[in-house]
């Protein structure tokens, strides 16, 4: 049982990794990818889709700069001792000209400032939710202490 979750692991990361389009390869190929994939997750401590997740992120990051084959990056971790380095191999169509950067520079700027205005708006709505709230926690607790005293004058008065 926990063989076949190894194996459908093993073989969600090497798609995930991929070079090119699926090619017949031989069974000690399919083996050494397994189990560099394998490697790769337990030097890292790694899951696989925190892997995914940081592909993800260098790929849009570089897309700014380059063109470049997505489907063909490789990501992987070497360990030379106590050392661990993160490998690279991207397959880069062209360096985008100066203007391409700037544009995609802006609109990501752009894209920010938008966010940040959504997550003010998002703040003053939860600052003024908090408020509302508070009122009627003190509102709460006066009518709570007028009803304790009320409670109390009787007793008072049979006294």
């Amino acid at each position: 049982m926990s063989e076949n979750i190894l194996k459908e692991l093993c073989n969600r990361l090497l798609k995930l990794f991929k070079q090119t389009e699926e090619t017949e390869e031989n069974a000690k190929d399919i083996a050494c990818n397994r189990l560099r994939v394998v490697l790769m997750q337990d030097r890292t401590n790694l899951t696989p889709e925190l892997l995914q997740r940081m592909r993800k992120e260098l790929v849009e990051l570089l897309s700014k700069y380059v063109e470049m084959d997505k489907d063909a990056l490789e990501l992987n971790f070497d360990q030379d001792g106590d050392q661990m380095a993160l490998m690279l191999s991207i397959p880069v169509i062209r360096a985008k000209d100066e203007a391409e950067i700037e544009e995609a520079l802006q609109k990501e700027d752009e894209e920010n400032e938008e966010e940040a205005e959504l997550d003010d708006d998002e703040s003053d709505e939860d600052i003024e939710d908090e408020e509302t709230e508070q009122a009627d926690e003190d509102e709460n607790v006066e009518e709570d202490e007028a009803s304790e005293d009320e409670e109390e004058e009787p007793q008072d008065e049979e006294k």
